[in-house]
């Protein structure tokens, strides 16, 4: 399975390393052999090769981050993400949306042919298509400083923080696939439904649990972090090795049934 995966001897960076899907990753990607560069503003246990305090809302903290970077990368893991609340709204956008494409821009120069890409979105970010415009003209803010100015303004966002984040990032990967293809990398992202996690245990601190249940696919469960690191280590695994833009809904078939109207469709997935 090892051979199968690929990652034997690859150089990966991981955002997010320190809990949840991103920890989970980190584990599996360590015991398939790859040399996995960590970047988290807490504690990484998982035994990577190197892990860098990194503050992803923070372009100098990033930046200085990506100077410790290998020259040359295989594998860009963006897992990195806050809930809102208890983050604030600029906060959230600039963790899981800003930071990271700062950091995606700056490294891929850096990945190999045959490299790729995989980020975390979520089913909170499947209403991309209807608010399509709004995320376009934010995207189309290529700068940190940028983005951060127009953020402050408190502009409509037509979702809210966390599901606009994620739309960014779907709608960010779907757009570099082309671009990236013609340098043989490709560029995929996740969308998981709701995940049992140091993430959800601060969202439900703020939000009930009973609250999120609407939201669990049919199986009528948090799914577990492994589950997702696993679908998002496959994603950048020589095993996808023609499978790029595509944004693959980790959910036990919660977006399906949607589309199927088997169930309502509270998130506007189109």
């Amino acid at each position: 399975m090892k051979n199968a995966l690929g990652y034997e001897g690859k150089t990966v960076v991981l955002t997010g390393a320190a809990s949840g899907m991103g920890a989970s990753a980190a584990h599996l990607l360590v015991d398939l052999g790859a040399e996995v560069h960590a970047l988290d503003i807490g504690d990484v246990t998982a035994p990577v090769h190197r892990s860098i305090r990194t503050d992803m809302k923070n372009r100098a903290s990033v930046d200085a981050a990506i100077a410790e970077l290998p020259a040359e990368i295989d594998v860009l893991f963006n897992c990195a993400g806050v809930p809102h609340p208890p983050a604030s709204a600029l906060d959230t956008m600039m963790i899981n949306f800003v930071g990271l494409r700062h950091l995606t821009d700056a490294l891929i120069p850096r990945l190999r042919e045959g490299g790729s890409i995989a980020s975390i979105a979520s089913t909170a970010g499947m209403a991309w298509k209807s608010n399509l415009e709004t995320v376009q003209s934010f995207l189309a803010l290529e700068t940190f400083e940028a983005a951060a100015a127009w953020l402050a303004d408190a502009p409509d966002l037509k979702a809210d923080p966390y599901g606009f984040s994620k739309q960014c990032i779907i709608v960010y990967t779907q757009t570099l696939a082309g671009e990236l293809a013609r340098r043989g990398v490709r560029i995929n992202c996740i969308s998981p439904s709701p995940t049992a996690s140091d993430f959800m245990s601060k969202l439900t601190k703020e939000i009930p649990e009973e609250a999120i249940t609407p939201f669990f696919p049919s199986n009528g469960r948090f799914a577990e972090p492994e589950e997702m690191g696993r679908a998002l280590v496959m994603l950048g695994s020589d095993l996808a090795c023609f499978v790029s833009g595509v944004n693959l809904p980790v959910d036990f078939g919660y977006c399906a049934e949607v589309a199927m109207g088997q169930r309502d469709n509270l998130m506007n997935i189109t």
